[in-house]
This record gives C-alpha cells, structure tokens and sequence, in this order.
C-alpha cells in the first residue's frame, strides 16, 4: 500500500444486536455500518483484524457480530472522515470515538454509495 493513507473504512453487514463491550452497550439496528478507523503504521494489519474478525477483544469494533463486506483506504484522516460521515449518515453515539471528542462516533449506518462522498 502506497504512502500517504491516514484513514481506512470497513464495511460491514449487521443484524439488530445490542453490542456489549462489558463498559459499554450500544443499540444498533439491522443494516450496513461503516467504521472509520486510523491507518497509522500497520493499516494492512488492522483492516485484516477487522475483516477476519479476531478471539482477543480490544477495541469497539471487535465485539461487532456483523459480516465485513469490504474496506476502503484514504488520504483524509479518520477524523474528516468522520465529520464528514456524521453529516451524512445515522450514526451509533460514542461507538469507537474515545479518542476523537470532536466527532460524536466512528461507527455509521451508511452505504458505500454515500459514505465514498467522504473520502
């Protein structure tokens, strides 16, 4: 992957669940959800965790009981990708945001066709 991408987004099939991560509870309807997340120095590696869904839970993402579908990397850093996303889609309050006060999520109820608007 060449260099310059800061941001990745993962695309996921989900049915109604409630997602526990043991601190928190988040509600999400049936529907394709996009996470937002950072590239950083090893994005192959955390696009792969996403997708090949991992035993070991960390983050947010990993107590997901959805399907990936597919990811997109870009140049826009998680951060605008995100703002731009919460203008655009519904989205599921706090999910994978701790780090990012400025934007009330990372995780959004969005179809490829809208959220490629923000990238």
């Amino acid at each position: 992957m060449g260099r310059g991408y800061k941001s990745y987004l993962v695309f996921f099939q989900c049915p109604a669940q409630v997602v526990d991560t043991g601190a928190r509870r988040f509600a999400l309807g049936e529907g394709i959800y996009v996470y937002v997340g950072s590239c950083g120095a090893s994005c192959i590696r955390r696009i792969l965790r996403h997708l090949e869904r991992p035993q070991t839970k960390r983050w947010h993402i990993d107590y997901l009981n959805c399907a990936p579908l597919y990811a997109v990397v870009t140049k826009r850093s998680e951060e605008e990708v995100a703002a731009c996303l919460s203008q655009l889609c519904p989205h599921v309050p706090g999910f994978g945001s701790t780090d990012d006060p400025a934007n009330p999520s990372h995780l959004f109820q969005c179809r490829l066709a809208d959220a490629i608007q923000c990238v």
